[in-house]
C-alpha cells in the first residue's frame, strides 16, 4: 500500500538556497503511460541552482518542484507501460521535474508530459553509482567525441575536473590515451582528479593555472573543456596552442564577456547545448556508451549525499563548489 502524502521540495520564491522547504504532497498517481518511483536517491545538478536563483535561460516557474534525476524502484505502472514493471531498479531524468521527493512520477510517452530519460539500473549498479553517470557521462561523452571529435592522445585541460562533468570527461579522456591537466582547487580535488585519470592536477588555490599549464604542457594543449566560465573564458586562450579548441559548456563562476581578440593567436571556441544532440544518433551512441562503461568499467560513487530535510545545505554546498564528482539527496 502507498502512502496518500509525501515529501517533497518546494521554491515559492527565487533566491538564496534557504527559499528551498520541504512541504507535503499527495503522492502521485500513476497514470496509464507513467510508472511511480519510490526515491532512494534525488541527484543535484547546477541547473538546479540556477533556476532557484532564476538565473537559468528558461523561467522557473513557481511555485517550482526542483529535481530532473532519480534513482529508486517502480512501485507502480500505467497500464500502457510494457517495459517496466514494479521492483524494477531505475534511474530517470525526469524533464518535467519533481525529483527531490520520496515519489516521483515518470511518463515513458503518450502524454502531455513530456517522457522521461528512464534505464533499468544493471544488477551490479548501485543507485549512488548510477546517477554519477546517467546525465554527466552521456553530457560528457557528446562534448568529447560529437563536438570537439578529440583524438587519441590529444593534450588536454579540464576545469573544474572534480565536479560531475569534469569527472566525466577525465573518464573518457583518459580511456583515449590523452594527455590530461584536471584544473581543480584544493589538494583534495587535486588527489582525487589523479585517481580518476588525470596525469597531472593543477590547484588553483595555490598556483595560476595559466602558467601551470604552458610549464606542465610544454607551450599549451590542443583542446580545454571548460565547464567553469567566469574569467576562465578570456584566459583559456592562452592555454591552447595555435588553432586550439576551448570547448565551453557551463558558467558556473558567472558569464563574462568575451574578449576574443585579446590573444594573438588563432584559435576556435564552441559552445555547447545538449538540446541539439538529444534526438540525434551521437546520443544514441552516448547512451549505449554509457551502459558499456557501467557494466564493464569500475564506477565512482556520489561524492556526498545529504538527506531531503536539509537540501538547502546541500544547495550551499553546490553554490561554494564543495563536492567531489555528484552531490545528491535521499529522503529522511
Amino acid at each position: 500500500m502507498l502512502p496518500l502524502t509525501m515529501r517533497a521540495v518546494r521554491l515559492d520564491e527565487t533566491g538564496p538556497p534557504e527559499n528551498l522547504h520541504v512541504v507535503e504532497q499527495p503522492v502521485p498517481v500513476a497514470g496509464p503511460h507513467d510508472v511511480l518511483i519510490r526515491t532512494e536517491l534525488a541527484g543535484i545538478l547546477y541547473a538546479d541552482a540556477e533556476a532557484r536563483k532564476g538565473s537559468y535561460f528558461k523561467p522557473t516557474r513557481l511555485p517550482w518542484f526542483p529535481g530532473r534525476e532519480v534513482a529508486g524502484t517502480v512501485v507502480a505502472c500505467g497500464q500502457a507501460v510494457a517495459d517496466f514493471l514494479p521492483g524494477d531498479r531505475v534511474m530517470a531524468i525526469v524533464h518535467a521535474g519533481g525529483c527531490y521527493a520520496e515519489y516521483v512520477l515518470a511518463s515513458v510517452g503518450g502524454a502531455p508530459k513530456p517522457a522521461a530519460d528512464l534505464i533499468k539500473l544493471p544488477e551490479n549498479v548501485a543507485f549512488d553509482q548510477g546517477l554519477v553517470y546517467l546525465a554527466n557521462f552521456r553530457l560528457a561523452h557528446l562534448v568529447v567525441h560529437a563536438l570537439a571529435k578529440v583524438p587519441c592522445g590529444a593534450s588536454v585541460a579540464i576545469h573544474g575536473a572534480a565536479g560531475g562533468m569534469g569527472t566525466m570527461v577525465t573518464q573518457i579522456l583518459a580511456a583515449l590515451d590523452c594527455d590530461v591537466t584536471a584544473i581543480c582547487r584544493g589538494r583534495r580535488e587535486a588527489d582525487f582528479c589523479l585517481a580518476n585519470g588525470a596525469t597531472r592536477a593543477i590547484d588553483t588555490l595555490a598556483h595560476d593555472y595559466v602558467d601551470s599549464v604552458l610549464c606542465a604542457t610544454g607551450g599549451g594543449v590542443d583542446f580545454s573543456f571548460n565547464g567553469v566560465g567566469g574569467e576562465t573564458v578570456n584566459r583559456d586562450p592562452l592555454i591552447v596552442k595555435p588553432c586550439g579548441e576551448v570547448i565551453l559548456y557551463g558558467y558556473v563562476a558567472g558569464k563574462t564577456p568575451l574578449e576574443p581578440f585579446d590573444v594573438n593567436k588563432t584559435w576556435t571556441l564552441k559552445l555547447f547545448s545538449a538540446a541539439d544532440y538529444l534526438a540525434t544518433p551521437h546520443f544514441e551512441q552516448a547512451t549505449q556508451a554509457m551502459l558499456d562503461w557501467l557494466g564493464t568499467q569500475p564506477l565512482l560513487s556520489a561524492g556526498e549525499i545529504f538527506p531531503l530535510s536539509r537540501v538547502a545545505d546541500a544547495h550551499r554546498a553546490l553554490d561554494a563548489g564543495n563536492l567531489l564528482c555528484k552531490l545528491c539527496l535521499r529522503p529522511d
